[in-house]
């Protein structure tokens, strides 16, 4: 058997890239060649500093407390990580998945099968113990369309999941799979109790659900103010504050009510606002995210079976776009404009190229539509949530799309409507992003690419991006993840189920006086050991 860290060593690098200057420790620069200043190593929580309530702004609320929804930081991933812990949890600094709800995770030589074993002594807050029974079952309930987790393309790829005693599970999976333990590590890992769930009803459950984790619902008002209270019985030790958790629009919104006191801690998604909150010496922890910057297009989700399922539209809509001045417009020039589904800074970066701006063939293209199709008038209809950022966004990228020909209408929703519908395929064109963990990208890529897929928003269903994506994943080792990622970049450029614009920067700030939080996968905030220092 192997441990968990051995599997990974050859595969894992770090999700969020750590930053420090300007009164650090040290001083390194971040993957996009800014810097910020990383929260000090300041410990845990004790019995002595028991109380104070840390708030934090949330980009996107938690949608629903039902299982699967909190994989993302930037989607209330905190919140569901609060409530449920984690089995595992991705160390970015130290590179490496670590044991957390569960004592140890080990694989066999080809990593097919891999054997869990939970913490002696662990209860759920209603005082049921955590058993391997309820891990299996919560592998289920990620596997079940009717969950719609966002993780069920990566829980497909366990056959089975068998509890062998009460404290372990043992995964098979459908193939080899070195980068298993990242399924572990986000909302796959925030375990279930089977007893309660199936006691409940879903209504009932999204409002008060049981976890094992270091705090308990005590308010819930969905999509505005969530407040947890700590977990007394939590097996990691003393839990300190009151956690509140609100909504705040847009990055600008949370940099304000950091500097009024209101939040201690936030998301800021963007280039500008992170490079603003960096000259303002605010600390925190970034990450660059690959295709985090995207234009969605509906290529038959849903049903849709407009222009956009012709896919020589797609790629009109690609060249279209001048990255460079769309960074310049919406970023000052801060940003990492790019078209390539990875960025310069990943470990699987080999110099790929994505679609190159080219307004002369967009507007080719978009004329050959036409000629085809005479009752289409170029019209397409943009779909923009309402945050000052995304609305400037959607002038700039009607701007370019108008001039190849198209003629663009903004639709404006608030940010939670614009979420859903892009999960429910209610939309044509989109502004969004995609979330992959440079530790896995290829199965946040297959996720999102292939039929099926509990990220693929477009619909998009092609054999051979579904062939070059499949080999992507099977790849055991850098050097062959790389040439398998060159495939999924040039078939990606003939049918474009999205545009990328840009990489993703995001930084989560932190009030000084918060102590003892640290993150894990896409930018999530674990809370357990967090106080607050007077």
């Amino acid at each position: 058997m192997k441990r968990t860290t051995g599997a990974f060593a050859v595969l894992a690098a770090a999700t969020l890239t750590l930053t420090a200057c300007g009164g650090g420790p040290d001083d390194s620069s971040s993957a996009s060649g800014g810097g910020g200043l990383t929260p000090t190593e300041s410990g845990r929580c004790t019995e002595d500093q028991v109380g104070g309530t840390i708030t934090m702004g949330e980009y996107v609320m938690l949608p629903t407390f039902m299982p699967g929804q909190g994989q993302y930081g930037i989607r209330g991933g905190a919140e569901s990580a609060a409530i449920y812990d984690r089995l595992m949890r991705w160390n970015p600094e130290a590179e490496e998945f670590e044991p957390k709800l569960a004592e140890s995770l080990e694989s066999n030589d080809d990593n097919t099968v891999w054997t869990l074993k939970l913490r002696e002594g662990v209860s759920f807050s209603n005082g049921d113990p955590v058993t391997a029974e309820d891990v299996a079952f919560t592998i289920g309930l990620h596997q079940d369309p009717a969950t719609r987790s966002v993780v069920m393309t990566d829980a497909m790829q366990v056959e089975e999941a068998v509890a062998v005693d009460e404290q372990t599970v043992e995964f098979t999976l459908a193939e080899p799979w070195a980068g298993f333990p990242v399924l572990l590590s986000g909302a796959a890992g925030e375990v279930i109790p089977q007893a309660a769930f199936e006691a409940s009803t879903p209504e009932e459950w999204a409002r008060n659900p049981i976890g094992a984790g270091a705090f308990v619902m005590d308010s819930y008002t969905p999509d505005q103010n969530v407040v947890l209270q700590p977990n007394p019985d939590y097996y990691g030790g003393p839990v300190c504050p009151t956690l509140e958790f609100i909504r705040i629009p847009g990055s600008q919104g949370t940099i304000d009510a950091f500097q009024t006191g209101e939040l201690q801690v936030g998301v800021l998604r963007g280039a500008k606002f992170v490079t603003e909150a960096q000259d303002s010496e605010f600390q925190g922890f970034e990450e660059i995210i690959s295709s985090g910057s995207v234009i969605n297009m509906n290529s038959g989700n849903a049903g849709y079976d407009g222009v956009l399922t012709d896919e020589r539209a797609r790629r009109a809509v690609g060249h279209a776009m001048d990255r460079d001045l769309w960074d310049q417009r919406l970023a000052g020039g801060t940003g990492q404009p790019t078209s390539a589904l990875v960025a310069e800074s990943s470990r699987l970066y080999d110099n790929q190229e994505g679609p190159k701006y080219d307004a002369d063939e967009a507007k080719r293209l978009v004329d050959e539509v036409k000629a085809e199709n005479p009752d289409w008038d170029g019209s397409l209809e943009l779909l923009i949530s309402d945050g000052p950022e995304n609305v400037e966004a959607g002038v700039v990228a009607k701007a370019m799309l108008d001039a190849a020909g198209f003629d663009v209408s903004i639709v404006n929703a608030p940010v939670s409507q614009v979420t859903a519908r892009q999960f429910t395929g209610d939309y044509e064109i989109v502004i969004g992003g995609l979330a992959p963990s440079d530790a896995d990208l290829a199965s946040t890529f297959a996720a999102a690419m292939t039929p099926g897929g509990a990220t693929n928003l477009t619909g998009i269903d092609d054999p051979e991006l579904t062939a070059a994506l499949t080999e992507f994943k099977a790849a055991a080792d850098v050097d062959s993840q790389k040439e398998a990622l060159n495939r999924v970049q040039e078939v990606y450029n003939r049918v474009q189920p999205f545009a990328v614009m840009a990489n993703a920067e995001q930084y989560v700030i932190v009030d000084e006086s918060v102590k003892g939080i640290v993150p894990t996968l896409s930018s999530v905030m674990l809370f357990d050991g967090a106080y607050v220092e007077e």
